[in-house]
């Protein structure tokens, strides 16, 4: 890719010039050149990929100085938020994905989750259907149904492993459904196929 002066840049990432050099002055993005005149140039791959990140960490409420530590301490950790009434099963999912690049919140209900959901705003979230209060069904209906969280990936995991449990939680708009009893290996083959990278999941 070419190097690329700041307003191509700003006119490729829809950000204004200002924004990328006082990223620049904080070390959020590096200059790859200088023209003649002074001038700084940018790698355009990395440099909009590089924004695209911040953009994404910003969105959830990351400050500057906490988006360059993420930056620099070896990537965005993908958030999951569990939603299950069985605090084993949450104990389970971390102890399975803790020493890989996940973060992890825990709500026992929907109307929990619900509270959770827009700050949090999960990568992922893996879903009991069968709850007291809100079910997993009706979970999975009100999320596709806000466009603010609608893409977030949804894995459903019940012990009510059936047919009919089965179309009516992917009719509600689940990604991917796994029953209970899983082992570890089945729950990464999960999130690998949702996410379609497997180094997101694999040891």
């Amino acid at each position: 890719m070419p190097n690329v002066k700041i307003s191509e840049i700003s006119q490729k990432a829809k950000v204004l010039p200002s924004t990328i050099r006082h990223y620049t002055d904080l070390g959020l993005i590096e200059i790859s050149d200088r023209t003649e005149g002074g001038q700084r140039l940018y790698d355009e791959e990395k440099t909009l990929s590089q924004l695209a990140k911040i953009k994404h960490l910003s969105s959830r409420g990351y400050t500057l100085a906490q988006i360059k530590e993420t930056l620099t301490s070896g990537g965005i950790k993908k958030r999951i938020l569990i939603i299950d009434d069985d605090p084993d099963v949450a104990d389970l999912i971390k102890a399975i994905l803790t020493d890989e690049n996940w973060e992890f919140k825990h709500a026992t209900d929907g109307f929990e989750a619900g509270k959770i959901l827009l700050d949090y705003l999960p990568d992922l979230i893996t879903l009991d259907l069968v709850m007291p209060g809100m079910d997993g069904f009706k979970v999975c209906q009100n999320i596709r149904k806000d466009p603010r969280i609608k893409n977030i990936k949804i894995l459903s995991i019940t012990a009510y492993d059936t047919p009919e449990y089965k179309q009516k939680i992917l009719d509600a708009g689940a990604d991917d459904y796994l029953p209970k009893p899983f082992t570890p290996e089945e729950l990464r083959t999960k999130i690998n196929s949702m996410f379609k990278n497997p180094e997101l999941v694999t040891k």
